[in-house]
């Protein structure tokens, strides 16, 4: 291992993901803009409030309301550091330009750490560097890079306890209490990180660990580890709504459409589930696993570098890294099963890409070994080969495919939230601070400062009582609007109760007519 590489990897990346900052100059869609606005409010001093409802399920009772009651905080954490820094969204930025750009370092590590030669180390931190999807998100203050961070440290702490390095049967307490801390950093990261935390403790059962009491020992560190990060944030959710954990995700489960997020008035069950009926039940469950499966096969794998992944992690369970691999494949089963068959309609929107984020530096880790496996198959029968040199030819050649094919996906998918770049301009139309409902509720506040409010996934009626319970007085309809609205949309003098008072491109600006 060469730490020389280290150095010009962490310039090139840094350098390399200053681009993708410097062509995001605010929020570009709307998790972005939560982030970022209750980040904000942190650093304001606002605390763990924010003035936006964005989502119903909770019954949220009005703004301001307790921030982080469905996404978890680590992001905003993060913005809000930035913005201490730099009082901007630039500042926002740092924190997530530093993760993205040194994380080739960690696919470095990891590829070191699993056998590599010093030419796939270097080629799996210029696969990560590539960024493929993720590349238009890193950037952002969402989760990708963080969880991209703490999830695969956490896998990678988790495999020398596995028996993936010869030192496993003498590994310190600290080494334990990491991987509960890693843990905690995904859970506050993403709802879904705590499934490191479940593959942790399985972890624990290997055989290198032989007693029933160094494994008793291992699992409570472990615990503890997590419990010291986490308990701040579970006595935080105590006092404000009574449990650890807020209960509003677990109704994604039962959801028969993915829009019915944006419900009101609603609740979602058991009951509510079954009544859709078994044959749309698994049918649902089959698209979420053909869709889990497209997300690994394009997302992950980049599409053309799927076969070198698994080819990769093949070979290195053959030489006998299983300890290494044992928790990142059982992170992949759980968290395709969890996405795909558990939480499906969230998990096909956008979850499932979200978690994969920890993956990403693995998986390019695995490319070069199957390259080079791919290469030696091909030489055994083109006896002028010369395998050595073509592994690093062909591995260079890949790299550049997925560097071309990451700056297409970041020009071409990297597109802001067009309505939302307008909302600046809609703002002097409106009296000051009247609470609005709108598609992006998070990004208008962002824009605006005003009480934003989501437009409820619902019939017109019950978008105005909504509007009524929460004395909101202005809607802005822009086309990626509910599916219940269209018809308002089509016909803005439809309503009694909607006055129609200015337009501006595809966006349609009324003013409610309260009692």
């Amino acid at each position: 291992m060469k730490y020389k590489d280290y150095l010009w990897l962490a310039i090139v990346g840094l350098l390399f993901q200053g681009i993708w900052l410097l062509l995001r100059p605010q929020p570009a869609y709307m998790d972005a803009y939560y982030y970022a606005s209750n980040g904000q409010r942190l650093a304001e001093g606002h605390g763990w409030t924010e003035m936006v409802i964005w989502q119903y399920l909770d019954d949220p009772q009005g703004v301001p309301a307790p921030s982080h009651s469905y996404w978890m905080p680590l992001s905003s954490l993060l913005a809000a550091a930035g913005y201490l820094v730099l009082p901007s969204f630039r500042g926002m930025q740092l924190p997530f330009w530093l993760l993205t750009g040194l994380l080739p370092l960690l696919s470095y590590h990891i590829s070191h750490k699993l056998g590599g030669e010093r030419w796939q180390n270097i080629a799996a931190a210029l696969f990560t560097l590539s960024g493929g999807f993720f590349l238009p998100n890193w950037n952002q203050p969402e989760t990708f890079a963080p969880f991209a961070w703490a999830g695969a440290v956490c896998l990678l702490l988790m495999g020398q306890l596995a028996g993936g390095s010869e030192q496993s049967s003498r590994l310190t307490p600290q080494h334990s209490l990491l991987i509960g801390l890693f843990a905690a950093l995904a859970h506050l990261t993403r709802a879904d990180g705590v499934l490191l935390l479940g593959i942790a403790i399985l972890i624990t059962l290997t055989p290198k660990l032989e007693t029933s009491t160094s494994k008793l020992k291992t699992n409570f560190l472990i615990i503890l580890g997590y419990l010291l990060l986490m308990s701040p944030w579970f006595s935080h959710n105590l006092r404000v709504s009574g449990g650890i954990l807020p209960t509003t995700g677990t109704q994604t489960i039962f959801l028969t459409d993915y829009d019915d997020l944006f419900a009101y008035g609603r609740t979602f069950d058991l009951n509510h589930y079954l009544a859709w009926g078994i044959s749309n039940i698994v049918r649902s469950k089959l698209m979420g696993m053909w869709q889990g499966l497209q997300t690994f096969i394009t997302v992950n794998g980049l599409i053309f570098l799927t076969p070198f992944v698994l080819l990769g992690g093949w070979v290195r369970w053959r030489e006998g890294k299983q300890g290494w691999l044992r928790p990142l494949l059982l992170y992949t089963l759980f968290l395709y099963a969890a996405m795909s068959l558990v939480f499906t309609f969230p998990g096909e929107r956008g979850g499932l890409f979200h978690s994969a984020a920890a993956l990403w530096p693995w998986f390019m880790a695995l490319v070069p070994v199957g390259i080079g496996w791919g290469v030696e198959w091909l030489a055994q029968r083109l006896p002028h080969w010369q395998p050595e040199r073509a592994k690093r030819l062909f591995t260079g050649l890949f790299i550049g495919v997925a560097l071309v094919m990451s700056l297409a996906l970041g020009l071409t998918r990297g597109s802001v939230d067009a309505a939302a770049q307008l909302y600046p301009e809609i703002a002097p139309l409106l009296p000051d601070g009247v609470a609005v409902m709108v598609g992006n509720a998070p990004g208008f506040y962002y824009h605006t400062g005003y009480p934003a409010y989501s437009i409820p996934n619902e019939p017109i009626e019950t978008m105005l009582a909504a509007a009524a319970r929460y004395h909101i007085t202005y809607l802005i309809l822009d086309e990626n609007h509910p599916r219940p609205l269209a018809v308002l949309y089509q016909n803005p003098a439809l309503h009694p109760d909607l006055d129609l008072i200015g337009t501006m491109e595809t966006i349609q600006i009324y003013q409610i007519r309260q009692d």
